[in-house]
């Protein structure tokens, strides 16, 4: 890793005292070598991985042949749209996303910690604060563009049985542009409250693993938990934005979901609270690779 050009922004740029131009100018330069590793590297192929699957389901489906009065395997473009609701909350949601997430955000420093070169980055003359900015800002767009591709592939695969009239039609009427678009900001949400959460566990946990899987189990269970602990689920403001609203069983315990501006706000405080917590954290670190 090359951190020679932060040191060289003091010798060579004596002009850009500490302030908001170095700031930005060390900003972007952390997010170009962070978005890279987080797109381009070898651990990038689960989240590729991951997202394949839905898109693979999808694919299959789109191309199965239908019963014996060759109808489309969904039947109606009703019925297709809110089996993609169920898939979409269930799978690309409560699987990928959040697994993607993990993977992506708990190695921006763990990663670093592990392959022992974060001392590159703590030994730079570069705030903490920008540093966990330029991270976490790394590793969400790689997450939307990952994530946002999966559910764009697989919500037009959704209209294949139906024929190009079908998608035309819906997309003239606006219903698939508008359940589109809220599918696809469900996705940044989600990736942004996951993401922030687990850059955190990253440096508060030893083993990420640990709040992974304690995380998914709460995330799991939410719909029958009592309405005053699903407030601290991340899934059920996610799950109020859906465009098609979706029956959790009848063990569920029934709650109203919360206003779209209350989801919305909640997952950028969620996200700003959980930032201001890694930095923090980081300004706490004491790197012993003799220990890990």
């Amino acid at each position: 890793m090359n951190t020679g050009g932060f040191a060289a922004d003091y010798a060579k740029a004596p002009y850009l005292t500490p302030g908001l131009n170095l700031w930005l100018r060390q900003l972007l330069a952390i997010f170009r070598i962070e978005f890279g590793k987080a797109l381009f590297s070898r651990r990038a192929l689960a989240c590729y991985a991951l997202a394949g699957l839905p898109i693979l389901i999808f694919a299959v489906a789109a191309f199965e042949e239908g019963d014996a009065l060759g109808e489309p395997v969904f039947e109606t473009i009703e019925n297709a749209r809110r089996i993609f609701g169920y898939i979409f909350s269930v799978l690309i949601i409560g699987a990928v996303v959040f697994l993607g997430s993990a993977s992506i955000f708990t190695t921006l420093f763990r990663g670093e910690i592990l392959d022992r070169s974060i001392h590159y980055y703590l030994l730079t003359p570069v705030r903490r604060e920008i540093l966990v900015t330029a991270k976490f800002l790394a590793g969400l767009p790689c997450a939307f563009v990952l994530f946002g591709l999966c559910t764009l592939i697989s919500f037009l695969l959704l209209y294949l049985p139906f024929g190009m009239t079908q998608l035309v039609s819906d997309l003239t009427n606006g219903i698939a542009t508008a359940q589109l678009g809220q599918y696809l900001g469900i996705t940044i949400l989600a990736s942004m409250g996951y993401g922030s959460v687990f850059m955190a566990t990253d440096l508060l946990f030893r083993n990420p693993l640990i709040p992974i899987v304690v995380i998914a189990g709460w995330e799991t269970m939410h719909f029958i938990l009592p309405p005053a602990l699903k407030i601290f689920s991340i899934i059920y403001y996610l799950k109020g934005l859906l465009p098609i609203p979706l029956d959790e069983g009848p063990l569920a315990i029934i709650v109203a979901p919360p206003p779209v501006w209350v989801s919305i706000f909640g997952m950028f405080g969620l996200c700003l609270l959980t930032v201001m917590v890694t930095i923090f954290l980081l300004k706490r670190l004491e790197v012993k690779y003799t220990d890990e």
